[in-house]
């Protein structure tokens, strides 16, 4: 979950984008400071991302088309994770929710993530470190059942 200052930032986000065409992550970062809120650009990417932003005709818009659960509503489909060789880490879950856990994964912007791919019951995900991957599998074991 996110941190608080995260959650309410993003919430201000969405508030503002939903008030009306925002043009650059400049103009954002402006009406954001505007209600107090300090970013910076690489947070704004990271929180752009994650809430789903697009940028269509010349403007941020929120993209609703896509409902993306999230990896702790996801955690009771989770088997597990574990490395499987330089920068790279299967995640399993129960047969067919595969899909839904890398796109979750993909979702949360995680430090790292360079993509994931989808079987039945297990993801591979590409990490740009083994630290990134470290940080990746206690993620997953954090939100996994235990058997």
């Amino acid at each position: 979950m996110p941190p608080p200052q995260t959650s309410t930032r993003r919430s201000a986000i969405r508030h503002i984008l939903q008030g009306g065409p925002v043009r650059s992550q400049e103009e954002l970062a402006s009406l954001l400071a505007d209600r107090g809120l300090a970013t910076t650009q690489s947070m704004l990417s990271r929180d752009l991302r994650a809430l789903g932003v697009a940028k269509r005709a010349g403007a941020y818009e929120l993209v609703v088309e896509e409902r993306v659960t999230p990896l702790e509503g996801l955690a009771a489909l989770l088997r597990g994770a574990r490395p499987a060789g330089e920068h790279l880490v299967c995640v399993f879950s129960e047969p067919g929710a595969a899909s839904a856990v890398a796109r979750a994964l993909e979702a949360e912007s995680l430090p790292g993530l360079v993509g994931t791919v989808a079987g039945d019951d297990t993801v591979l995900a590409a990490m740009e470190s083994d630290a990134a991957g470290s940080s990746l599998i206690a993620r997953v074991l954090s939100l996994s059942p235990d058997d």
